[in-house]
């Protein structure tokens, strides 16, 4: 089976999760993508994978003109950020052999009527039937609805969980600090927590500052919490490379996911609408987690979480994890749940490519 996967925009982790997942079905992906997204992807020198990178000075237009051959040539082809650059492509669609999916990451937004929204020109097309609606995770399915009946899982495992023997306690936040996350509440719980330590703990906010009042933030919690919290950030964009190695090191995640994100006027909820990637971030590298009670999730993987309500339950268990080292026991317990999980993802992922 020949598979094509279309990436233009940034979801480097979200391409790399399914050229690893397409790779397990037995399949030689085709990647048609951005030098961004090449050069962050782990993938990228994986012998079944035939790389098209558009020039960076080459139109998006022109680099999928100068690629229609080997596009038409696919069996199936998934779009995985909707873009309106993909529109003279999906124009003609019904005119080549491969089967279209487009990875849906915010149903809400993709469905409204207004025309200004990002990339209504292919959201358009697509819910006229120019490709299938996929979306990122099939917690989002709903039974008897065209738009919500088609989904895979791009959270996919892919390093086993690791255990350190070392004098400090290492937890991440991932992601860029903005609206989407509540990092306050963190910072919040962490003050809370400090005096209650027994042992040393190093926060890492891995992802660029939004704003200047969240960088002050961090810079008032840091004071607050010392000596027994090292509250680490980040001045700029952190390089999937740093992304990864610091996550690699990590002892256990924390991630506040707002439960309600709003972009132009449109509200997506969090595990109904869209999904958060810090969930990829959690099960790509098998690190245990605290998130919030509203966030569904996959049974074989939610043993690897504690849950918190607000600012008290989520200082409470960042002090039984530090303390007891909890975070360890699940990473004992994860290996048959993340199997589990595995292989719950190629099953999502070969039912649609089974679709005709």
């Amino acid at each position: 089976m020949k598979i094509g996967l279309i990436e233009l925009s940034a979801h480097s982790e979200v391409l790399d999760s399914l050229i690893r997942q397409v790779i397990a079905l037995g399949a030689n992906p085709t990647v048609y993508t951005n030098p961004f997204c090449a050069e962050a992807s782990e993938a990228v020198a994986s012998s079944p994978v035939e790389w098209q990178v558009c020039p960076p000075d080459l139109p998006y237009a022109e680099f999928l003109e100068q690629c229609k051959s080997s596009i038409g040539a696919q069996d199936h082809l998934i779009l995985i950020t909707p873009i309106d650059a993909l529109c003279d492509l999906l124009c003609n669609a019904r005119t080549m052999t491969p089967i279209w999916h487009c990875l849906v990451h915010n149903l809400n937004t993709f469905t409204s009527s207004d025309d200004k929204r990002p990339s209504a020109a292919i959201a358009k097309l697509v819910l006229d039937g120019a490709a299938g609606v996929l979306l990122p995770d099939i917690r989002l399915r709903k039974a008897g609805d065209p738009l919500r009946g088609r989904a895979i899982n791009i959270a996919y495992p892919q390093h086993p969980p690791k255990e350190f023997v070392r004098d400090e306690v290492r937890c991440c936040v991932p992601g860029r600090l903005y609206s989407g996350r509540d990092h306050a509440k963190v910072l919040t719980a962490l003050e809370l927590a400090a005096p209650r330590l027994t042992k040393r703990l190093r926060v890492d906010f891995l992802g660029e500052h939004s704003t200047e009042e969240t960088k002050a933030a961090v810079e008032t919690a840091r004071k607050a919490v010392a000596p027994w919290v090292d509250l680490r950030d980040h001045p700029g964009y952190v390089t999937q490379e740093e992304f990864d190695r610091t996550l690699s090191e990590a002892d256990f995640l924390i991630l506040p996911v707002s439960e309600y994100l709003t972009r132009n006027g449109i509200v997506e909820t969090r595990g109904r609408t869209c999904v958060t990637g810090n969930v990829n971030d959690m099960v790509r590298f098998g690190l245990p987690s605290l998130l919030p009670a509203f966030y569904p999730l996959s049974g074989h993987i939610d043993g690897m979480t504690d849950r918190y309500d607000g600012i008290p339950s989520l200082a409470d268990l960042i002090v039984t994890w530090v303390n007891t080292g909890e975070f360890n026991r699940r990473k004992q317990a994860a290996a048959p749940g993340l199997e589990a999980y595995r292989a719950e993802c190629l099953s999502a992922l070969r039912e649609q490519l089974a679709r005709r």
